[in-house]
């Protein structure tokens, strides 16, 4: 199932180009199929963060050569998209309204493969989201389209972002230290407070407003988790503005002292 996933992020450099390559190619279709285009009425923004789709809307998906890409519409099918280009709410229109979605879609899926070095036609099916087209971990890459009230979002796989901005040769030097390269990965952190033992009396009828008071002190350690890497520090519970903090006590050397 992930023999042709390619594993790792894209770099920002690449990023920033592949953002500006696609804001273009939605720009350019938009004008062409949208009747109300003016200017300042279209945006494309590139998705810094991974947001769950719902999986109850499945994307249109087109695949090639070139590779993958994931049109996601919400709720929203081919003759909403088609009333929306030619700006018409009147049922006498219906099947012409889907044609027009349909083809305006294709048209946006074709035009980026073409961009990407496919001239074969595309076709868009309703399926469940590849892995490759999933995780940005996976060399997902994605941009948010707003053309007036119609919102969507574009996803590409790695191997189309590979052909749309290959990558620069790099040698020894074009290396960065493993610190610098991971150190914007998210991980979660738990601060745990062991709360010490309470009388099991204490427990029964609980009700909301009840305090419950355990046989640990104010100021005893909480123990800090790393996601996946279990306790690795100690600390003090503390306030920076509005948000929580943790002042460090301690460091688990064993945890510490692993590679």
């Amino acid at each position: 199932m992930t023999n042709d996933v390619r594993f790792g992020w894209i770099g920002e450099t690449r990023r920033i180009a592949l953002h500006t390559l696609l804001a273009a190619q939605v720009d350019d279709w938009a004008r062409e199929w949208w009747v109300g285009a003016v200017d300042g009425d279209i945006e494309v923004s590139a998705v810094e963060k991974e947001v769950g789709h719902d999986k109850r809307n499945m994307p249109l998906l087109s695949s090639n050569e070139a590779g993958s890409l994931a049109l996601y519409l919400g709720a929203k099918d081919f003759d909403a998209v088609g009333r929306f280009l030619v700006s018409t709410t009147s049922d006498a229109d219906v099947e012409l309204a889907q044609r027009i979605g349909e083809e305006a879609l294709i048209d946006l899926a074709t035009r980026i493969q073409r961009r990407a070095g496919s001239n074969k036609a595309s076709r868009l099916v309703r399926e469940s989201t590849p892995l490759a087209l999933e995780h940005a971990r996976l060399g997902a890459f994605s941009v948010t389209a707003a053309i007036g009230r119609l919102q969507f979002e574009v996803v590409i796989d790695r191997r189309m972002a590979d052909r749309l901005v290959p990558p620069m040769a790099s040698d020894a030097h074009g290396l960065v230290p493993r610190h610098a390269a991971i150190q914007q990965a998210p991980l979660r952190v738990v601060a745990l407070m062991d709360f010490g033992s309470v009388d099991l009396a204490h427990l029964s009828d609980l009700s909301v407003g009840e305090i419950l008071v355990g046989d640990r002190k104010l100021d005893e350690a909480l123990q800090i988790h790393l996601q996946g890497h279990g306790a690795i520090a100690t600390g003090y519970l503390r306030r920076s503005g509005e948000q929580r903090a943790v002042m460090l006590d301690g460091v688990n050397q064993q945890e510490k002292q692993q590679p």
